[in-house]
């Protein structure tokens, strides 16, 4: 065989590979189905919502679906299409608003993180590699749930699940759920940890409005706490995250005169000083 036969040979094996290994996605249709396969095994899924109309759609279809990484990073995941303008039930239940949206969800279909719009292979193929592969803990909570919504102990478990996980946004949704109950309401030790959770949460991502807010609310609601230095030195880097610089300065400089000489006052000068 010719040097150029070989050649040709191998491209055509090598094609016919990335084609196969495309082709070998399997799509569930329901998330019925998709679910109770994704329970059997303890897998995450990927939800992706589209609709004929939408041409960002059809791009990720093309460039991503049928690329290599994406295709072996999709092992670890049970997927499902889901048509935006046929299941609108399902799309209102997941606030879909745009196309195309992309959430990852543990075996029952709890939602960890979304995407919308489209994105590049690498950082969606790194996006799928950071998030948990096993879903056991996470799929044992939501079982409860499923079973009884506003179970308080399953969802502050699955609010510190989701937070070790980094997935801070997620871990505040539950978090916001378990502050609704009567457990969190009648306890004010509960309220106070749920509330600080909250805020280092919305710190993590960066998020200074949704920090500062609910930092207001801690001190507002319990101003002899012990954790009111905490309290006071995060809500001036929100405010900072926020880009509410006069507020970030006033709060800090306060912060200092109140505690001199302190670990935290060196802090807050170097959080002014980045100002």
């Amino acid at each position: 065989m010719s040097r150029w036969s070989a050649s040709a040979v191998l491209l055509l094996v090598l094609l016919f590979s990335l084609q196969a290994n495309a082709a070998d996605l399997h799509w569930y249709s329901t998330i019925e189905e998709a679910s109770s396969a994704a329970i059997k095994v303890d897998k995450p899924m990927f939800l992706d919502f589209w609709a004929d109309w939408c041409a960002p759609c059809k791009q990720m279809e093309k460039d991503l679906y049928h690329d290599d990484a994406f295709v072996k990073a999709s092992d670890g995941f049970v997927l499902v299409r889901i048509n935006f303008d046929k299941k609108t039930a399902l799309a209102r239940k997941y606030n879909v608003e745009g196309l195309p949206t992309v959430i990852f969800t543990d075996s029952y279909g709890s939602e960890f993180i979304r995407q919308r719009g489209f994105l590049e292979v690498k950082p969606f193929v790194e996006l799928m590699k950071a998030l948990p592969a096993n879903v056991a803990e996470f799929n044992a909570f939501s079982k409860v749930l499923t079973q009884d919504k506003n179970n308080f102990d399953a969802l502050q478990n699955m609010a510190k699940h989701l937070h070790d996980a980094s997935l801070f946004l997620a871990s505040n949704e539950y978090y916001a759920r378990t502050l609704q109950r009567n457990e969190a309401k009648s306890n004010s030790g509960t309220k106070e940890s749920i509330m600080t959770e909250m805020a280092l949460n919305s710190l993590s991502v960066k998020d200074g409005n949704g920090a500062a807010e609910t930092l207001e609310k801690c001190l507002k609601e319990f101003p002899k706490s012990d954790r009111s230095a905490e309290w006071t030195l995060n809500l001036g880097r929100a405010y900072l995250f926020a880009d509410r610089k006069d507020k970030a300065k006033k709060v800090l400089d306060t912060f200092i005169l109140q505690h001199p000489g302190s670990a935290e006052a060196e802090q807050a000068r170097a959080l002014l000083n980045s100002i």
